[in-house]
């Protein structure tokens, strides 16, 4: 996640926070290196702890990390000299359940994306689309049922199969689903969900839409008309356009 001259890098395995100035090419940690030691701490960043961090967003001095093995969603104060690390949203304890903030539950939330005041997040184990309030920090449910499947339609109806990377533009939500070898997009007013690339079966095939084939796509972004997608061990690009634009 880039904001600015910072590239922030969630070091997984290493349950920490990790800076990289773009410039410069200088390293530097926010929540320092705990190899083998995943847990849950809020405070300063010297003392706090992830576990598993996955996807990261950042807004004006604050970045937003899905803390994975938590079932937690962070935020950092980049702007606080001790980068001060807090729980916005999730007990602690898997599950699914909306709610506000630490009432809230999550199952291996993964990928985060964020316009305006709501952070979306692909609640992976729940295979569910989720969005935080960031104003009240009430936690909903925008797309899926909780089982793991596929199927395109409005809101719960709708059936995703792992999803991880999430990217937003405009009024779109951009899903990699990852176990479904699909990108889908959700319409954020109505919720209704479709497929616009990938026909389910894993393969490197490249063509327009369901055509391709892409292998367990897991890391999304988006930029103007183009999605950048990662596929096992492959960087794809679709050039995509609503119909009418």
């Amino acid at each position: 996640m880039q904001s600015g001259n910072t590239l922030y890098v969630t070091d997984r395995t290493n349950h920490s926070i990790r800076t990289v100035h773009t410039t410069t090419a200088r390293v530097g940690t926010i929540v320092p290196s705990r190899p083998g030691l995943g847990a849950h701490a809020d405070g300063p960043g010297t003392s706090a702890r992830f576990n598993d961090p996955r996807g990261a967003a950042a807004a004006g001095n604050t970045l937003y990390v899905a803390d994975n093995f938590n079932y937690r969603i962070r935020a950092i104060d980049l702007a606080s000299t001790s980068k001060t690390v807090s729980t916005i949203a999730g007990s602690g304890t898997a599950g699914h359940a909306d709610g506000a903030g630490t009432a809230a539950r999550f199952r291996n939330p993964t990928g985060l994306a964020l316009s305006g005041t709501t952070l979306y997040v692909a609640d992976s184990g729940n295979n569910r689309i989720r969005a935080i309030d960031l104003a009240s920090m009430a936690v909903s449910t925008i797309a899926g049922s909780g089982a793991a499947g596929h199927a395109d339609d409005v809101g719960a109806a709708a059936q995703f199969n792992f999803p991880t990377g999430i990217a937003v533009s405009g009024d779109t939500l951009y899903v990699a689903d990852q176990n479904n070898h699909r990108i889908r997009a959700i319409d954020i007013a109505s919720g209704a969900v479709r497929d616009i690339a990938g026909d389910g079966t894993p393969g490197s095939t490249d063509g327009i839409g369901t055509a391709a084939r892409l292998t367990r796509p897991n890391g999304i972004v988006v930029s103007g008309d183009t999605l950048y997608v990662t596929s096992r061990n492959l960087i794809r690009k679709l050039e995509y356009r609503e119909v009418g634009s």
